[in-house]
C-alpha cells in the first residue's frame, strides 16, 4: 500500500551512498595524487643540475638552475613546483629573463609549424605575486617543458569526471531532501486515518485518501498535518552515510595502487611495503623520475647549449638523479675504489656520496689500475 513511501526512501539512501563513497575516493584521490607528484618533483628538485662544458659563462648557470632561480625563491621550491605543473598540467613555461628563471602561470601562443613560434600575454608568478609581461617572446627565448604522459593525464581525467558526477549527485539529492522525508510506523489493530479539519475537527479517511494524502506531503513544499492515532505514527527519515573502516582501507589501497600505476611509481615503494631499499629506489628512479628528467634534460640542453655546441663538442646538461640516492660510504667502499681504479678523481667520488669537494691538485688527479691503464701509462698504479 505505501510503497512509494519505501520506493523513496531507497532512492535517497542510494543517493546518500554514492555521495558518501564518491566523496571519499575523491578525498583519498586527492592525497595519492599529491603524493605521487611531491615524490617525484622531490626526486628531481634534490638532484643536482650539471651542465657538461668547458664554457665558463655556461658554467655560471648552474647557481641559478640549482641555488636561486630568481631573487625571491631558491632552486628546490622553484624546481618542485615545476615538476608538480608538469605532472598535473603537462606542461611548465619558465622565462628567463636578466641571466634569472620565472615561471609563468598564463600565455598564449602561436600554432606555427615550421618557423618559431610567438608566446604572447605572459603572466609570471613568483612568491605568490603575478607579473605581467607585454614584450612577445620567441620559442628560442623561452623553455617551454612538456610531459604527455596518458596514464597520468587519463587518471586525472577520471577524477574530473567523479567530482562531476558527485556534484550531480549531490543536487539530485538536494532536490529530493527540500522536503521532509517519513517513514510510516503501521500497527496491528484495525487503521483508522482521520484529518485535520480548518474548524478543528477530524474527518474519517479511505486508505487510499491517506496514501494520496501522504504522497502530496512529500511531494509538496507546503507545510501539511496528519493527526497520528494508535496504529499508525510518522518518524521523520533519518539517512546513514557512514563508510566502515573496513571498507575505507579496502579504498585506501586501491586508489593507492591506481595512482602509483598512472604515474610509474612502483607499488611496493608508494604503500611503503619495501624489503630492499637500494632496489625499491633504482625502480622509482628508473620508471617514475628519469622520464621526467629526460624531459628537463632535453630543454634545458637546448636552450642552454644549443645544437652546435651540442654537435660539435658534445656538451649537455642533465639532472643528476645520483645525488637523490642514499650511499652509505662503508659499505659501498668496495664499489668506490673501482670507481678511483678506472679513473675517477677522489673529488668526482666524494660528490657522488654527498661529500664536500676538497678542489686540490691531489683530490682531481686520476689513476688507473694496470688492468685499465694503457701500456707506457705513467698513471697507472
Amino acid at each position: 500500500m505505501f510503497k512509494f513511501l519505501w520506493q523513496r526512501d531507497k532512492e535517497m539512501r542510494s543517493l546518500a551512498e554514492i555521495i558518501a563513497v564518491d566523496m571519499e575516493k575523491l578525498n583519498l584521490s586527492k592525497l595519492a595524487i599529491e603524493k605521487a607528484v611531491m615524490m617525484i618533483a622531490k626526486a628531481i628538485a634534490k638532484s643536482d643540475i650539471l651542465i657538461q662544458t668547458e664554457s665558463k659563462e655556461k658554467n655560471k648557470q648552474e647557481y641559478r638552475l640549482n641555488i636561486q632561480p630568481n631573487d625571491h625563491e631558491c632552486g628546490t621550491v622553484f624546481w618542485t613546483e615545476v615538476v608538480r605543473q608538469l605532472l598535473t598540467v603537462q606542461e611548465v613555461l619558465i622565462i628567463p629573463l636578466g641571466g634569472k628563471y620565472y615561471l609563468a602561470s598564463a600565455w598564449n601562443v602561436s600554432n606555427n609549424v615550421l618557423t618559431e613560434r610567438t608566446y604572447s600575454n605572459i603572466t609570471l608568478t613568483c612568491a605568490g605575486h603575478n607579473y605581467p609581461i607585454w614584450k612577445k617572446k620567441r620559442s628560442s627565448e623561452v623553455i617551454h617543458l612538456k610531459y604527455d604522459n596518458a596514464r597520468i593525464r587519463l587518471y586525472l581525467q577520471n577524477v574530473v569526471g567523479q567530482y562531476d558526477r558527485t556534484l550531480d549527485a549531490v543536487n539530485a539529492m538536494m532536490r529530493m531532501s527540500s522536503m521532509p522525508r517519513f517513514k510510516l510506523k503501521l500497527g496491528t489493530a484495525t487503521l483508522s486515518f482521520r484529518e485535520k479539519q480548518a474548524d478543528g475537527t477530524d474527518k474519517e479517511m479511505t486508505k487510499d485518501q491517506y496514501v494520496k494524502k501522504i504522497k502530496n506531503l512529500l511531494e509538496s513544499d507546503e507545510l501539511a498535518v496528519l493527526t497520528e492515532t494508535d496504529n499508525v505514527a510518522i518518524d521523520q527519515l533519518q539517512i546513514n552515510t557512514a563508510t566502515k573502516a573496513e571498507e575505507l582501507a579496502k579504498m585506501a589501497l586501491q586508489i593507492s595502487n591506481e595512482v602509483a600505476n598512472a604515474f610509474d611509481i612502483p607499488e611496493a615503494v608508494f604503500n611503503g611495503n619495501i624489503t630492499e631499499k637500494s632496489d625499491a629506489t633504482n625502480e622509482f628512479i628508473t620508471y617514475a623520475v628519469s622520464p621526467v628528467a629526460e624531459v628537463i634534460n632535453d630543454t634545458l640542453t637546448a636552450y642552454i647549449v644549443g645544437e652546435n655546441d651540442y654537435c660539435t663538442k658534445n656538451e649537455k646538461v642533465m639532472v643528476w638523479l645520483a645525488r637523490f640516492k642514499h650511499v652509505d660510504v662503508v659499505d659501498s667502499a668496495t664499489n668506490l675504489d673501482k670507481l678511483r681504479g678506472i679513473g675517477f678523481d677522489y673529488d668526482e667520488i666524494r660528490g657522488m656520496v654527498g661529500y664536500p669537494l676538497l678542489n686540490t691538485e691531489f683530490s682531481q688527479a686520476r689513476a688507473l689500475t694496470k688492468n685499465y691503464g694503457e701500456e707506457g701509462n705513467g698513471n697507472a698504479a
